[in-house]
């Protein structure tokens, strides 16, 4: 066996994505020659710290590729007239990650807090993330549609991911299941899969997660806790209207279920429906302005009721223990100012119009409504093909493998609008010529 080991995959998208252009890259430099047997799965799995999953699904998109052949019985080998991938006359174009751009206008709206700051400097340092501020503004960039939480419901955590995890560690109970949607934010499966915690999923239609489906499910199984994401839906864009979010309400109330409610995108849909949390008392509702407005404002703000907040507060302590007060003094500043709300404002008018050139360029296919910051591509095959041969044409997707709960979760693409204006036109036009019309 050939002695060969690539580095271990890192970056935002998928492990085993990364692996099979390794196993390209290594081809084209001849580190790898044809005929080459790779090391078994088991293998070089444990040498690279990855599940068997993750090299297996590698070696399959590389013999897609025309890189590999298997032989039953004795290996997987290096194809006789392996060709790499061509590459590409252009820079890869990212429209993966979701992140706003955090430049221009956010910038400018943050160089005079950072200067009123670098003036007393010792001000931030004497309060903690915490302070009755910090709280105040979190409380009021959650609020809408009648919903006022009181600042004393609200804890700053550094990030919606942090917000996330801690719920999780503090909610799961041995033996149960968090139940959410088959498709879903990859942050929960993060989270899950770091902590141990078992998923199940409930079927949706147009408005969301069925409420027949999710009190059936509770009937037969243990379950600790029910994610939802209800507002611009990762990865769907969808909104659950308000009588679905009170159906789901209601569901949760019989069976005495936890709501752990996600709202990372709500400021850009300032005119959405009351969250879960207006008619479930017992909902963990996280927020943030992080997706929002830049990916260096990592801030998010939790809300719950007050038998849920010493778990939560103190999972939250062990995760992370607080967000950098400098950070939240910033994010506190724009929202009470107003002019975290107007660069919301901004922003949605601006992925309005990316959504309306995906539809136009990409069809019925094609899910972007209002101002969700990506598009979903709705495919009728194989989701994993189809990021592999965008990658090959120098555009990064999102397939569905990175928001699937279980296995056989609706195939697409998720398309990020979020990047710059040039980045997310060439884009579309490329995925345009590559899906088929």
């Amino acid at each position: 066996m050939t002695i060969w080991e690539p580095a271990a995959p890192t970056g935002a998208g998928p492990r085993y994505l990364a692996l099979a252009d390794a196993i390209g890259a290594d081809i084209a430099a001849g580190r790898l020659g044809p005929g080459d047997r790779l090391p078994a799965q088991r293998e070089l799995a444990r040498r690279l710290g990855v599940t068997i999953a993750t090299v297996g699904r590698a070696y399959q998109v590389a013999a897609r590729r025309g890189l590999l052949t298997g032989e039953v019985g004795r290996g997987t080998f290096v194809a006789p007239a392996a060709a790499p991938p061509a590459p590409t006359a252009t820079p890869m174009l990212d429209v993966a990650a979701v992140h706003p751009p955090g430049h221009g206008p956010v910038h400018r709206a943050v160089a005079p807090i950072l200067h009123r700051i670098a003036a007393d400097p010792l001000a931030v340092g004497a309060e903690d993330a915490d302070a009755v501020r910090h709280r105040i503004a979190g409380a009021r960039w959650m609020a809408h549609a009648g919903w006022r939480p009181d600042p004393d419901t609200v804890e700053v955590t550094a990030g919606g991911q942090h917000g996330l995890a801690a719920a999780l560690a503090a909610l799961a109970q041995p033996r149960h299941v968090v139940v959410t949607t088959e498709l879903t934010n990859p942050g929960l499966l993060a989270a899950a899969r770091q902590l141990r915690v078992e998923l199940a999923t409930v079927p949706s239609d147009a408005a969301g997660p069925r409420p027949d489906a999710l009190d059936r499910l509770c009937a037969r199984r243990r379950v600790a806790a029910l994610h939802l994401h209800p507002t611009l839906h990762n990865p769907t864009g969808r909104t659950m209207p308000a009588e679905r979010r009170r159906e789901i309400a209601a569901v949760a109330t019989t069976h005495d279920l936890t709501v752990i409610e996600e709202d990372p995108f709500g400021a850009l849909l300032p005119d959405r429906p009351p969250p879960v949390a207006a008619w479930h008392a017992r909902t963990v509702h996280l927020t943030g302005i992080t997706k929002t407005l830049a990916p260096g404002l990592r801030i998010g703000y939790r809300y719950a009721p007050a038998a849920l907040t010493a778990p939560l507060h103190a999972a939250a302590r062990a995760l992370a223990w607080a967000p950098a007060p400098l950070v939240a003094e910033v994010a506190t500043q724009l929202v009470l100012s107003g002019h975290a709300h107007q660069l919301a404002a901004a922003r949605a008018a601006e992925l309005a119009g990316r959504a309306a050139l995906a539809r136009e360029l990409l069809g019925d296919r094609v899910s972007a409504p209002g101002p969700a910051p990506f598009a979903w591509v709705r495919l009728d095959h194989d989701a994993e093909a189809v990021t592999a041969l965008a990658r090959r044409r120098g555009v990064a997707v999102a397939g569905t493998d990175e928001f699937a709960a279980r296995r056989a979760a609706p195939p697409g693409l998720r398309v990020s609008l979020s990047a710059d204006e040039g980045t997310v036109r060439t884009a579309l036009h490329a995925l345009a010529r590559l899906l088929p019309g």
